[in-house]
């Protein structure tokens, strides 16, 4: 039985327990509220609270309510200890300042909220996705298992890449006939993905099969000609047999139906055509070929009339079921099943045999690289049902676990949180509302929800709604009192407890109010019953009724704003739709929905002065760009341009950026060119400025994270508007929809957890999708628990499966109304038109009985028609009334602060503010001016490959994806990176050779016979990127630095060139360590190194009729030192030997410099010589191993900390 909610008496005890929580009634302040009674009421320390929810905004937001929660209760205990007013508190909060005991428990209290809000930032507040990452981390660190987990964010992208191998490789080798069947059957490239993408979200994923099927790890060429000349066989020797008796049943049955007044097509009593005598025909045709061969895909489709139209088992139950019979068996079963078997069955095995293959590429894919997908994290951490020694730690760690969004959870994350948490040693305080299930397309089950349900120990109701005014809420109660029959949900009542001033209406008016279409009306006993129009032209004609309809509320309602109004869309098609209505009518709109600002215009606008930058030679770049809004040069002045000399003056201009982008970066760029004149008009262009201004700094953020230079940088700039991720990043959702004054246009599923003052909900009139839309081949067959292909949803397995996807569809539909209607606070607007196959729970809520005879249940609502005529009246925004003025300015910027590195510091002067960019470019190559080791190779196989910073970065994401073991992927990587680099794919079997010869040299010096290629995955760790803060950092603090460990290399013969640089920074210190590593498998016996891959040139150049020499020959140690001093590697060793020991002394339990701080490796990639030729104990060429001179390391460690004195 479940029993009101109370936020200050609710038991903290053990168990396990539900809250659930109607729409708006604070279920987000009653979990920040029992944080605070756990940390001080039950001493919980903070860390042993974990809060799971569902995304990652609301993991934010649920952290920060808590930390504001803490602070609130802490300045009211603080009152009260020092005897002074409590300060003003809601009434909970207040209440509980009252409870508070004795002075002595109250300083206890005051103490765990201080220690509380210090540890907050690392707090376990999380999703379950992140929830289980950071387990992970954790036991990987217990047990020196890899050191960081790589979690994949966005799939598409690799989906796609093995969707391109399974087309390439299998499908299109497939004779044109079976190419053209599998098309005309639906397989396609897109379709495949989008199956092969949800296949990948479940964690539990698993397909059934058949004992038939095709072996995934086989041509398929083969495979699909034997099957279907299987099926072929089976086909031609029933049909022979029972052909002509299942026509006679047909017409049989056909001749009952008609006799009971249905309709009975396509079958009849009398056919006039003869079916039988068309398969005959067509059987004989096949038979007379010269090979006797079956028939391919496409002969076997040609025959679509009789073979699929008529004689297929799904359609002979189909209208079996419309003439009334409600469980049809087969008229000749064996037949009609190899019927089903030559038309489906081939088919419905390649789609197995793709998705299979898939599966296992995506996995071998991700091994490679080291990744994990989201469904993979969850079916890592799924216990399963049997020992699971591995939940100990978690169940000792945590002590009270609260799961927000449960209704969201699925079977797997239950699952996890039930084995772990569910043992009644703890508090698992399970927080949801069924009713707003609506992430069905992410795998919530709720199912799973109703099961967790009847387990738990007690259920309680949050009913208290503080959302709503009391006027509109009564409306909402009445209305959805009958519930939601289809999901099997009650919809309690609430009570209105929100202190907001209800909506002032015209007399008689009530905040609830239904918009009826009276182009075609619901019918009454005055009007008799039409024909219903089509959902599509309904929707059609729905924008520009309802821009007429905001016009309306704008205009009586003068205290209203466009702001305060909310427009719900089940579609983004409907989204745009209606903003491209309302923009006629002059009334702003933002788009509170998964958007892509890459997508925009203002993304082709920063596109075009991008490749200036990178061109500013190139004519046409340079015009594409005066043309566009930056400039918004005229025709005349384009072509006068050539004349006067403008265009030579923005390439000019445009040089001088280019060069200074490592100083401006891309936003200091584009404010230069923005002159006043065009920032004023650009400004009068909607949503332009602002989504130019987002896209340039996320350019400018991907710039410094991947080390590009612009040129690289608008290519991939240009590859991302072009292929974009799904989803699109948060980040990348465009801040101009956030626009003040502005209409906000929201899906159903986005508008969840917000709420506005006035409401529009135009489609829910819609429901669900109609049942003959829902299809597959991909189904959830929850009978099995797997995923199931079937091509026929009308007959046997494929049946029973699209039942229940459309039952699930029609009452989501229903859920997805209730979360629309429950966002308002003060007014709420429904429109009602009729449509055919109308299925929606608005039927169940405003009629009685059959929606049809059109009898209103009494409510308390307003009726009245939609406006019929769209109006030419444009809105008008009041005039500010307050008067202009300047903010005041800072007396002096401190420029010296900033994001600096290595690179920024050997290269800018004292006190530039200077914008890291990433990784260091590689030097210009250099001639040997010194004899090599006669006798090692002077040339090498990287000799010849380009040089510069495209190539050396592409040299560097190879490395860094590479397995350091053979293996026979290694080609198609190496490939795939020289094609994004723009570098020819010849040059392939080179860097194979080359990087092979990296990986198997003796680094040589304190690392002994250790090569690059006996390091498993869990021994290193690629890309380690760092921010470290930096309180003050100037060169004579390095000088000083640089001269302890006198006997340790680069000491006195580095210090003059140390004492060059002009280094006087504040702020972060940034950068990526290429590599790290161990040199032992124990995490706590190793130590532990950095690696740098440097592909400096160094060797002869060619003369006439010579080729180029640069090989180990030239990479002797007297010419990597001169590399290493000149361009200041030293420095930038020690750099990251700091960030390396700051990194393994948060993550490895018992650190000491002392022990487990290795040194550095500079690898020189071009003079790697391999491992034949060396002798132990012996040095050699193309790399530098230096073990790490302490003294200096920490020096430079506690320099970067000290505060300026």
């Amino acid at each position: 039985m479940a029993q009101r909610f109370d936020a200050n008496t609710y038991p903290l005890d053990n168990g396990v327990r539900l809250l659930e929580a109607s729409a708006g009634t604070g279920k987000t302040f009653a979990l920040a509220h029992l944080s605070l009674r756990l940390i001080t009421e039950a001493a919980m320390p903070l860390d042993s609270l974990l809060v799971v929810t569902f995304t990652d905004a609301a993991a934010a937001e649920l952290q920060s309510r808590i930390g504001r929660r803490l602070q609130e209760a802490l300045l009211g205990l603080e009152a009260l200890e020092r005897d002074e007013p409590l300060p003003d508190a809601d009434q909970v909060l207040t209440d509980w300042w009252q409870q508070t005991p004795d002075a002595r428990a109250r300083r206890d209290w005051i103490s765990r909220l201080l220690l509380a809000l210090e540890q907050l930032d690392a707090a376990d507040i999380t999703t379950i996705h992140g929830f289980c990452r950071r387990s992970l981390r954790r036991q990987a660190i217990s047990s020196g298992a890899a050191m960081q987990l790589q979690l994949e964010t966005d799939s598409t992208a690799l989906v796609q890449e093995v969707v391109q191998e399974i087309w390439q490789q299998q499908l299109l080798t497939l004779p044109l006939g079976q190419l053209q069947g599998l098309d005309q059957a639906g397989l396609s490239f897109e379709a495949l993905c989008v199956a092969l993408a949800r296949l990948d979200g479940d964690p539990q994923a698993r397909l059934l099969v058949d004992a038939d099927d095709l072996n995934p790890d086989l041509p398929l060429v083969d495979q699909l000609t034997h099957s279907i000349q299987t099926s072929w066989q089976r086909f031609q020797q029933l049909w022979s047999r029972d052909g002509e008796a299942l026509e006679q049943t047909f017409r049989a049955a056909a001749a009952q139906w008609k006799a009971l007044k249905f309709k009975t097509t396509p079958y009849s009593a009398s056919p006039t055509t003869d079916r039988v005598g068309q398969v005959d025909r067509w059987i004989a045709a096949q038979q007379a070929s010269p090979d006797h061969a079956s028939p391919d895909l496409a002969s076997i489709r040609s025959l679509k009339k009789p073979l699929y139209d008529y004689f297929h088992p799904g359609i002979w139950c189909r209208t079996a079921r419309q003439c009334g019979e409600q469980e049809p068996s087969l008229a000749a079963a064996a037949l009609q099943q190899a019927i089903a078997d030559l038309w489906d069955g081939p088919i419905e095995r390649v789609w197995r045999y793709a998705l299979r293959r898939g599966m296992q590429a995506l996995a071998e894919r991700r091994r490679r690289s080291g990744v994990i997908s989201f469904a993979g994290l969850l079916a890592v951490m799924d216990p399963g049902e049997g020992p699971a020694a591995w939940l100990e730690p978690l169940r000792q760690r945590y002590r009270a676990v609260m799961v927000d969004e449960f209704q969201d959870t699925d079977p797997t994350q239950w699952r996890l949180l039930q084995r772990a948490f569910a043992d009644r040693g703890r508090l698992l305080l399970l927080v949801g509302d069924p009713k707003q299930a609506i992430y069905r397309f992410r795998g919530g089950d709720l199912d799973t929800y109703r099961q967790a349900r009847a387990q738990v120990d007690r259920i309680d109701d949050l009913l208290d709604n503080f959302r709503t005014t009391e006027p509109l809420m009564a409306g909402l109660n009445a209305l959805m009192q009958p519930g939601l029959p289809r999901s099997g949900l009650e919809v309690p009542a609430v009570r209105a407890c929100s202190r907001r001033t209800p909506a002032t209406l015209p007399d008689g008016d009530w905040p609830l109010k239904l918009l009826v279409d009276q182009q075609d009306s619901v019918p009454s006993q005055t009007a008799p019953s039409r024909t219903a129009p089509s959902r599509t032209a309904v929707e059609e004609a729905l924008p520009p009724r309802l821009a007429e309809l905001v016009m309306q509320l704008l205009s009586d309602q003068p205290a209203l704003t466009p702001s305060q109004l909310c427009i719900l869309v089940t579609r983004h098609d409907q989204a745009s739709d209606l903003r491209h209505a309302l923009a006629e009518r002059g009334v702003p709109t933002r788009l509170v929905a998964q958007g892509d600002v890459f997508e925009s215009e203002a993304a082709g606008v920063l596109q075009r002065l991008m490749d200036a930058l990178a061109a500013p030679g190139d004519d046409r770049c340079l015009r594409l760009l005066a043309a566009s809004p930056l400039l918004g040069w005229r025709p005349e002045q384009l072509r006068q341009s050539s004349d006067d000399a403008q265009l030579d003056q923005l390439a000019q201009r445009l040089r001088l950026w280019a060069d200074q982008l490592t100083r401006f970066g891309l936003m200091g760029c584009l404010a230069e060119l923005l002159e006043a004149e065009r920032m004023a008009d650009l400004s009068q262009r909607g949503r332009l400025l602002a989504d130019l201004q987002q896209a340039a700094r996320l350019v400018q953020e991907e710039m410094h994270r991947q080390g590009l230079d612009i040129a690289s940088a608008a290519t991939w700039f240009r590859r991302q508007r072009l292929h974009p991720p799904v989803p699109v990043p948060e980040a990348r959702e465009p801040h101009s929809d956030l626009a003040e004054s502005a209409v906000a246009v929201v899906t159903v599923h986005r508008s969840k957890g917000l709420e506005f003052p006035v409401v529009i909900c135009p489609y829910l009139w819609r429901g669900a999708k109609e049942a003959r839309y829902v299809s597959g081949p991909l189904w959830k067959d929850r009978a099995d628990g797997g995923w199931r292909i079937a091509l026929s949803r009308d007959w046997g397995p494929g049946f029973a499966v699209w039942q229940h996807s459309h039952a699930d569809e029609v009452a989501e539909a229903e859920r997805l109304a209730y979360v629309a209607m429950t966002r308002a606070r003060s007014q709420l607007l429904l429109v009602w038109a009729r449509c055919s196959g109308q299925q929606t729970v608005l039927q169940d809520w405003l009629f009685e009985g059959n929606p049809e005879q059109g009898v209103m249940r009494p409510l308390p609502l307003t009726v009245q028609p939609l406006p019929d005529e769209p109006g030419v009246k444009r809105w008008r925004p009041a005039s500010p009334q307050d008067p202009l003025g300047l903010g005041a300015a800072p007396a002096w910027i401190d420029r010296r602060w900033g994001r600096s590195s290595y690179s920024a510091w050997i290269a800018s002067p004292a006190a530039d503010a200077v914008i890291e960019q990433g990784r260091d470019q590689d030097p210009a190559p250099e001639d040997a001016i010194e004899s090599g080791l006669e006798r090692w190779p002077e040339r090498g196989p990287l000799a010849d490959f380009p040089r510069g910073a495209a190539a050396g970065d592409c040299l560097h994401r190879i490395l860094e994806q590479l397995p350091f073991q053979p293996s026979p992927t290694a080609a198609e990587l190496i490939e795939r990176e020289l094609q994004r680099a723009g570098l020819d794919a010849s040059w392939c079997g080179a860097v194979q050779e080359g990087l092979a010869q990296v990986l198997s040299t003796p680094l040589g010096g304190a690392l002994g016979p250790l090569c690059l290629s006996e390091l498993t995955p869990n021994r290193r760790l690629h890309e380690l990127s760092f921010d470290l803060p930096v309180q003050q950092a100037r060169t004579e603090d390095l000088v000083s630095a640089f001269r302890l460990d006198p006997e340790a290399r680069f000491g006195r013969d580095y210090l003059p060139l140390l004492q060059t640089l002009q280094v006087n920074s504040r702020g972060f210190l940034t950068g990526s360590i290429d590599l790290v590593f161990s040199d032992a498998d124990d995490p706590q016996q190793a130590r532990w190194w950095v690696a740098d891959w440097k592909s400096n040139w160094i060797g002869e150049r060619a003369v006439e009729g010579e080729v180029c020499r640069c090989g180990p020959h030239h990479y002797h140690d007297g010419a990597m030192q001169a590399q290493m001093l000149h361009h200041h590697y030293p420095l930038q060793a020690h750099l990251y030997l700091v960030a390396l020991h700051r990194h393994l002394r948060w993550r490895l339990p018992g650190y000491t410099p002392e022990r487990h701080l290795g040194g550095y490796v500079y690898v020189f990639l071009r003079g790697m010589p391999g491992a034949e030729g060396f002798e132990p104990g012996a040095a050699g060429p193309g790399r530098i191993v230096e073990p790490a001179p302490l003294q200096r390391v920490l020096q430079l460690d506690q320099m970067l900390q000290e505060l300026e004195p």
